[in-house]
């Protein structure tokens, strides 16, 4: 059984995800609160599995008793906000606190009249329950050092011909759950010099994505920001597919956002980037595919290392969900497997001399 606990200070949102909860006989509910304090000492208490918890309580926010769980029994959580435009206020708080995924509650409020949402809900819950501790606790690391920890020989300037051996590359990264950490670990340790533009697919709720950019963006590294329907590819940038449209390339080296159905229920669509990349750039381009459930980017990436690319994907150890990683190398499309740490000198090199 997985034990979930639920905290929300809304007796009707305690009960709406109660009554979708009760609709699993695998998932039990071993306790609810609707105060932060309380919540730090059932979860000592209790050892729940996974933890639903509210972004904005009463008498503090959804941010620090998720920080304060961290510090004494790291446990997965699952953040839900009624509305996302006020959690991404602080979108440093919201990704740096540990929480490995974040939902808005209107889309649960539909979960009757569609059954898709409540099955959706219980399986994001059965999968991130079995997350352990370890890989919380490397999930969850304090961010505010971002700089101070980063690699002094990373953060200097690397010395390319970017007129010569990286016209025309290009790099694109996929990821889902435990996603933006690994993300922000992998472009802090790219120098603001980096001469290769990076395409990114990240799974998320509509209406963090924006947060996200803002979170991951910083002066002294490459510039991260949400793409648009015919941006130029630039050196030194990283582009993030919107909300609710896939992320594609054309052959004029720009960006060309489709509003296609979802594929494989994704939208976007990691296969869609991968398959985008290989078309048009072949042997320069390098696919990575990075912590998250599923297989999104799988067949993907096989159409990429059809075509010439390079790919590498996240190992198990650090991954927090390993699940998008292993169906690309039980595929046999894989030509590295990488901690998270060697992903960004992996990177650094494919710019340097290729893979």
């Amino acid at each position: 059984m997985v034990q979930v606990l639920i905290v929300d200070d809304l007796k009707s949102a305690q009960n709406l995800i109660r009554d979708i909860l009760l609709s699993d006989s695998h998932i039990h509910i071993c306790g609810m609160t609707d105060n932060g304090k309380d919540a730090v000492e059932m979860t000592k208490k209790l050892e729940p599995h996974l933890i639903i918890l509210d972004s904005h309580l009463k008498q503090i926010s959804g941010y620090k008793v998720a920080e304060e769980i961290m510090q004494t029994r790291p446990t997965p959580i699952i953040m839900v906000s009624a509305a996302s435009e006020t959690l991404m206020d602080k979108p440093e708080r919201m990704f740096g606190c540990g929480v490995l995924d974040v939902i808005e509650k209107r889309d649960l409020y539909r979960w009757r009249t569609r059954p898709d949402v409540a099955a959706g809900f219980i399986r994001k819950i059965k999968l991130m329950s079995k997350v352990n501790r370890l890989s919380i606790l490397k999930h969850c690391e304090k961010t505010e050092t971002r700089l101070k920890t980063a690699d002094p020989v990373n953060r200097a300037p690397i010395r390319i011909d970017a007129s010569r051996k990286n016209k025309n590359k290009i790099i694109a990264m996929v990821s889902s759950t435990g996603g933006p950490n690994a993300l922000f670990k992998i472009l802090r340790a790219l120098p603001s010099n980096f001469p290769i533009p990076i395409l990114i697919v990240q799974h998320m709720s509509p209406g963090f994505i924006r947060g996200l950019a803002e979170w991951l963006n910083h002066k002294d590294r490459i510039r991260v920001r949400v793409a648009e329907d015919k941006d130029t590819l630039l050196p030194g940038e990283a582009l993030l597919a919107p909300d609710n449209t896939h992320l594609a390339v054309d052959g004029n080296h720009r960006i060309k956002l489709l509003g296609e159905p979802p594929l494989g229920g994704h939208k976007p669509s990691g296969n869609t980037l991968f398959k985008s990349i290989g078309e048009h750039y072949g042997n320069r381009a390098l696919g990575i595919i990075l912590t998250g459930m599923g297989s999104d980017g799988a067949q993907g990436m096989a159409a990429l290392k059809a075509a010439g690319g390079k790919t590498i994907a996240q190992d198990q150890s650090t991954s927090v969900i390993f699940g998008m990683p292993k169906s690309a190398i039980a595929l046999g499309v894989v030509d590295f497997v990488l901690p998270l740490s060697k992903i960004a000198p992996a990177i650094i090199k494919f710019a340097q001399t290729g893979l």
